[in-house]
């Protein structure tokens, strides 16, 4: 079975599985190849920054940009890629990449230590942070991204139910 197309986790949109490409830290963008099962090298980002925080995927969703949903998890430490996550649903970023609504759905590890979180118990700074990387991660490359507002789970639990039925459809 393909990581890309694991079964949706039962507490969806909730609680997600996440599937890590890139860990916190590093500045090399993999992505997962459902044909080749495999993590291909992407890219290697032309500026100077670095993922803010471990990234990958909801497996079994589709979003309007024809992938996955991305997902970011607010962790303090690196996650190997690889990893499958289980995470709380906490907010999410609207942004736009080329046109084509990108959203990144933010949520914690459900193995973590403090239990409650919403938008509001995020480090602000950490929110600036990741929105001023996705608005600058591929300014040298000359891409169109726009980068909104974040906005509290409900938002985000409603994209996931869209990309969850966008997956099942395709």
């Amino acid at each position: 079975m393909s990581l890309y197309n694991l079964p949706i986790n039962k507490k969806s949109p909730k609680i997600v599985n996440a599937i890590v490409e890139i860990p916190r830290g590093k500045s090399t963008k993999y992505e997962y190849d459902p044909e080749l099962e495999v993590f291909r090298y992407d890219r290697s980002l032309t500026s100077a920054m670095s993922y803010p925080c471990s990234y990958g995927y909801i497996p079994s969703t589709l979003g309007d940009d024809g992938d996955a949903l991305d997902f970011l998890i607010y962790n303090a430490t690196p996650i190997d890629r690889a990893t499958l996550v289980e995470c709380k649903v906490i907010a999410v970023l609207d942004m736009e990449d080329d046109g084509d609504k990108d959203y990144k759905i933010l949520g914690v590890p459900t193995s973590h230590v403090r239990r409650h979180y919403n938008l509001k118990s995020i480090d602000p700074m950490f929110l600036k942070i990741a929105s001023n990387f996705f608005k600058h991660y591929k300014e040298l490359n000359n891409k169109d991204v726009k980068v909104f507002d974040w906005h509290e789970k409900e938002t985000a639990y409603k994209i996931i139910e869209e990309g969850v039925a966008s997956f099942s459809k395709k």
